[in-house]
């Protein structure tokens, strides 16, 4: 029987820098056709398998480019392939500009699919919960899930940004027309309370990924504290400067008040003996002692502890 013209495995790992184990991976994850066999150890490559794996190495290069980790997910490159991804990119041709529309129907599903990370966050954690599994819980491929984002990093940072611009528009209405101090620190509190479920969970998982030596789950968590504390300091220095609350340094006043606000939160959520306003009567009677002015409590009047927080 005549040889069939091609390679062996051997010289397409030469020609073309990638390992014959990782040709076989990608043989049986559908990345690369199959190769001709003659025989039980014996199969042919061809100058398609080349370009395949050229194209490959280029789709890896390009992620990595921008991607914070060296691992580049099959299922990105099983993708970009099915989208008919080119060696070379044509600069020249029209880059088809999407409409309103369709912006939004994709803003709507990342929304989707942000809105599905955070309930398996709650039951698994950042760390162990892959792309298979947000894709599974939206209802999607994994495929189809790298039309939305870029990796799990990319989807983790703007669920980041979701929670929290959702929690700093809220609060940014709300305190817009309210001009009284003691409704405006109560406005702020429920408004924390309210969207606490989803900013505690990425609390959560920023912390783990910290104490596991993550220096990005270190910057964004630094990040996230300094947005929740945003509105707060602007309070606590107009309060200074109106000579309501003492002299002390802003921004930590204003980071104690957002662990305080998370302690009311955890301590009412572990069992029934406190309730969420049983705590913040506690934590209010302690700043009102240790950070008002005379000024200060005049305006906010004689503290009562039986009064309504709400009041």
């Amino acid at each position: 029987m005549a040889k069939r013209e091609g390679m062996t495995i051997s010289e397409l790992e030469k020609i073309s820098g990638v390992s014959r184990s990782t040709i076989h991976h990608y043989v049986n994850y559908g990345l690369l056709h199959k190769p001709y066999k003659t025989g039980q150890t014996m199969a042919y490559y061809d100058q398609s398998h080349v370009k395949r794996l050229d194209i490959i190495q280029k789709i890896k290069l390009d992620y990595l480019k921008s991607a914070k980790t060296s691992r580049v997910p099959l299922d990105l490159i099983k993708h970009k392939i099915s989208e008919g991804y080119s060696l070379v990119k044509d600069s020249s041709a029209p880059v088809k500009s999407k409409s309103t529309g369709q912006k939004e129907k994709i803003q709507k599903k990342k929304e989707e699919i942000i809105e599905a990370t955070l309930r398996l966050y709650s039951n698994r954690g950042y760390y162990l919960t892959n792309i298979r599994d947000i894709a599974r819980e939206v209802g999607i491929s994994a495929p189809t899930f790298y039309h939305y984002f870029m990796d799990k990093r990319e989807l983790f940072a703007e669920t980041i940004e979701y929670v929290i611009n959702n929690f700093k528009k809220e609060t940014q209405i709300a305190l817009a027309e309210e001009k009284d101090p003691v409704r405006r620190t109560t406005l702020m509190f429920e408004i924390f309370a309210s969207h606490y479920p989803k900013i505690g969970e990425i609390l959560n998982q920023l912390r783990s990924g910290a104490i596991l030596g993550d220096p990005w789950a270190k910057e964004k968590l630094s990040a996230i504290y300094g947005q929740l504390m945003e509105n707060v300091t602007r309070e606590i220095k107009g309060a200074m400067k109106a000579g309501i609350i003492r002299e002390v340094d802003p921004e930590l006043l204003a980071f104690f008040n957002v662990l305080l606000d998370e302690v009311a939160m955890t301590r009412a959520s572990m069992d029934n003996k406190y309730s969420i306003e049983d705590v913040i009567k506690f934590v209010a009677d302690m700043l009102y002692h240790a950070f008002l002015t005379e000024k200060g409590k005049a305006l906010f009047g004689p503290y009562d502890q039986s009064r309504s927080f709400e009041g």
